[in-house]
């Protein structure tokens, strides 16, 4: 019997913990159906979020197993991501078999050819939804529930740049399903996550953060904290800075970027540590000597903030 993990990113969100989930199971569903002994787990390299943990605490889902490298022997799958920073330690790209994501392609290289299925869409978990429907295998609730709360976090309530005609389709089918208003799920969600006031500084700024690497080869980590309740996290400047400078310091970055995404008023607040000119410059802003800045309408790293950075 041959042993497959599905896995997302490190610091995973919501959507890498349920796209995960949801994949594994639609995988077990096929395998079954093919009469094959394959066994597809989802694992997960960091804690949940916390709207995933109140999510599969509600509909009686069990939570993925920690993992900290690939074990040995097994073979991957995975989602949400495709670049070896971000990725599981221990990867050996001829052990991985399979990407489903919906972010820029970062360079993995395969000697065999693997099944990729990548969308420009708004999150995994749409792309796992409809995957379901073209197998002709049944959503479970359970499952529908997980992964419409990530489609709706990744795409910010349908809000984000990134949603595309498919999310929204996609959203309203599984709402409909569910018999549930997907805006109104949406915002239950988002005031499920952890009061950012009392928030352990770490896993404000870590939660949802990734490494990327830039043109001249330097790395620099970019984290998003999205929120009803933007003041609670402003309150908390002083703190957020001294912990991206320890991470500049620690990891070596060129720049920590950390930016606070206000989901009602739509648009995030910059704090920049390390290389803040190179920020600056990007987005035509003044990060220097502990400014921050209010950037309205962003609300997406990876369309509006990690794309630029990368390209420039």
């Amino acid at each position: 019997m041959s042993s497959i993990i599905v896995v997302g990113h490190k610091n995973p969100d919501n959507d890498a913990i349920s796209a995960a989930v949801g994949y594994a199971y639609l995988k077990n569903e096929l395998a079954r159906r093919a009469g094959e002994e394959a066994v597809f787990e989802p694992v997960r390299l960091g804690p949940l979020p916390p709207e995933t943990e109140w999510i599969m605490g509600e509909r009686g889902i069990e939570q993925p197993r920690l993992i900290e490298s690939v074990p040995e022997g097994a073979k991957v799958i995975l989602v949400d991501h495709n670049e070896m920073l971000q990725s599981v330690d221990g990867l050996n790209t001829d052990d991985l078999v399979e990407v489903v994501d919906h972010h820029r392609l970062g360079g993995l290289t395969t000697a065999q050819p693997i099944r990729v299925n990548v969308k420009p869409v708004g999150s995994t978990a749409a792309i796992v939804a409809r995957e379901f429907e073209i197998e002709g295998v049944e959503l479970p609730e359970s499952i529908a529930a997980l992964l419409l709360g990530a489609m709706l976090t990744d795409t910010v309530i349908m809000k984000s740049p990134t949603t595309t005609d498919f999310d929204r389709d996609m959203i309203a089918r599984t709402a409909k399903t569910l018999g549930v208003d997907p805006v109104e799920y949406g915002m239950n969600i988002f005031k499920c996550r952890s009061n950012p006031a009392e928030l352990p500084i770490d896993k404000l700024v870590n939660a949802d953060a990734k490494e990327f690497e830039l043109k001249n080869g330097n790395k620099v980590y970019i984290g998003q904290f999205e929120t009803v309740d933007l003041k609670a996290v402003l309150g908390r400047e002083a703190e957020i800075r001294e912990a991206i400078k320890t991470l500049v310091a620690e990891k070596g970055y060129q720049f920590v970027l950390f930016f606070a995404t206000d989901i009602l008023a739509e648009g995030s607040q910059f704090i920049c540590e390390g290389d803040t000119q190179f920020v600056s410059d990007v987005f035509g802003v003044n990060l220097n000597d502990g400014e921050s800045a209010w950037m309205p309408g962003v609300l997406s790293r990876k369309k509006q903030v990690a794309a630029p950075i990368l390209a420039a």
